[in-house]
């Protein structure tokens, strides 16, 4: 009974010994599982890999890339934060400064809280694109497939 359990089990533990050497490879800010941080401001985060990503900005004008096989959410407490989504995953972005802008050619959802106003959000991918709250002078242009969306204070 133990030989047919191991038999079964021995694939799993070799596809991710594998997945795991790969993305190693592949560069040090791959992940698997859960990643979280902080940005400075003005500097580039990527989160890139398998799992779930939360990454703040320490200020404002982060750049955040959304990238792999995971769910991004990304918070701009000082506004003027650019995004970059190519992932399979979600991405939420809270804006409470305002001025973000969002440029998805990914797959998953976008969600964009945007407290401080005069956020753009561009989607070309198959996402569906929303922009949630914000408090005026917000654009939302859709070119994919997926459908854009705009809650609240939009031009």
């Amino acid at each position: 009974m133990r030989h047919r359990c191991f038999l079964k089990v021995l694939p799993l533990a070799m596809l991710m010994v594998t997945l795991a050497t790969s993305l190693a490879l592949m560069g040090c800010d791959k992940f698997i599982g859960n990643k979280s941080g902080s940005c400075k401001a003005g500097t580039t985060c990527d989160c890139d890999g398998i799992g779930n990503c939360l990454q703040k900005c320490d200020g404002a004008d982060c750049k955040f890339k959304c990238g792999g096989m995971g769910n991004c959410t990304f918070e701009c407490p000082g506004g003027q934060c650019t995004v970059t989504n190519e992932a399979t995953g979600n991405l939420q972005l809270s804006c409470e400064g305002g001025g973000c802008k969002v440029d998805s050619t990914g797959t998953g959802n976008v969600i964009v809280d945007c407290g401080g106003g005069s956020c753009t959000l561009d989607c070309s991918g198959t996402s569906n694109c929303q922009i949630k709250s914000c408090k005026a002078g917000c654009k939302v242009n859709c070119t994919g497939t997926g459908t854009c969306d705009c809650k609240s204070g939009c031009d």
